[in-house]
């Protein structure tokens, strides 16, 4: 009992045969010889499995509110019917919410406990306990940290490519970069991949895209940092934007639309290098400034040919509107250049 006693938690008087119960689960262990619990990998991965789709299940908020509404009801503030229905209500919603994402769970368990755990490639680092991450590789494809037993969903119908170590900007996030690449041979599509943010979008990000079925699109929002930080201009027929794909280079530098499969290249033999810089046009604060390197001797009219570098606002620019090629399932023009 004095294991279980916490303020504001309440106590139970059938509390020894609940104990007695996870200890038969080996859900934990109870160890005499210093009156403590360790946790086997099943009670870790049922604990991290509820925390994971509803924290109110393993934290004690919950008891911890109803206690202090039972105070309440006794000193006659509340009325007993009221804090009942509230009560009733506020767990029926919560058993619905779990059934719905019970599939969290079994993700877990799946990888916990199957074998094809042990054979996980190395992938890239955790932002929270700094191990590598394990990639397996069966359906459907997903990050696993062994040492937490934490599970990060990943996006599906693509494949996966480390980005040379680059961590996410999100404050408090971390996470070693990928790039997700959907299509195959030139029309191929790379798009930055944080696991952390994937898993846990925030609203200030701008929509997230749906994670059922197969994605072929960039699984960040427009506005996550570090979307932002490639984005050259506005997709206008998509609702998304332009940004430059961090998988293109060295040798096939290309603008992809994070909501359709319409890009923009480059020749290689022209064009060396691509920046998208942080200045905006001041008619257009969405179009950013980007610089190009040229290669020696091939800079497209009517820059001189020794041009070396340039830089411009695409929408605009007659040289790069002279060497850029669309392809996409659609014949729409890139922008639309002010006269």
């Amino acid at each position: 009992m004095p294991v279980e006693i916490h303020p504001s938690a309440g106590t139970d008087a059938s509390m020894a045969t609940h104990i007695e119960n996870i200890c038969q689960r080996n859900y934990v262990k109870y160890q005499l010889t210093c009156f403590t619990f360790s946790f086997p990998q099943l009670g870790t991965v049922l604990v991290q499995g509820y925390y994971r789709i509803d924290a109110d299940l393993v934290l004690p908020i919950v008891r911890s509110n109803i206690e202090k509404q039972c105070d309440l009801i006794a000193k006659g503030m509340a009325d007993k019917d009221d804090v009942v229905a509230h009560s009733l209500s506020n767990f029926q919603k919560k058993f619905s919410y779990f059934v719905k994402n019970i599939e969290m769970m079994d993700t877990l368990f799946e990888a916990s406990f199957s074998p094809l755990t042990a054979g996980g490639k190395p992938w890239s680092k955790c932002g929270l306990s700094n191990r590598y991450l394990q990639l397996i590789q069966s359906k459907p494809q997903r990050l696993y940290n062994k040492n937490t037993e934490q599970v990060y969903n990943l996006p599906q119908g693509g494949s996966f490519k480390l980005w040379g170590g680059r961590v996410c900007p999100v404050e408090g996030c971390g996470f070693e970069l990928s790039l997700f690449v959907v299509g195959a041979g030139k029309d191929q599509r790379s798009y930055p991949l944080c696991p952390n943010c994937y898993n846990n979008p925030r609203p200030e990000w701008g929509p997230a895209p749906s994670s059922k079925g197969l994605m072929t699109e960039c699984p960040h929002a427009d506005f996550h940092p570090v979307v932002a930080k490639l984005t050259l201009c506005d997709d206008e027929e998509t609702n998304g934007v332009f940004i430059l794909d961090p998988g293109s280079a060295p040798n096939n530098w290309r603008l992809v639309s994070t909501r359709s499969n319409f890009m923009l290249t480059f020749p290689s033999d022209v064009v060396h290098k691509l920046t998208v810089l942080s200045e905006t046009d001041p008619a257009c604060e969405n179009h950013h400034l980007l610089q190009v390197e040229f290669h020696k001797g091939k800079a497209p009219p009517p820059l001189p040919s020794d041009t070396v570098t340039h830089k411009c606002y695409v929408l605009e620019d007659d040289a790069m509107q002279g060497i850029m090629e669309a392809k996409s399932g659609s014949n729409r023009p890139f922008g639309a250049r002010r006269g």
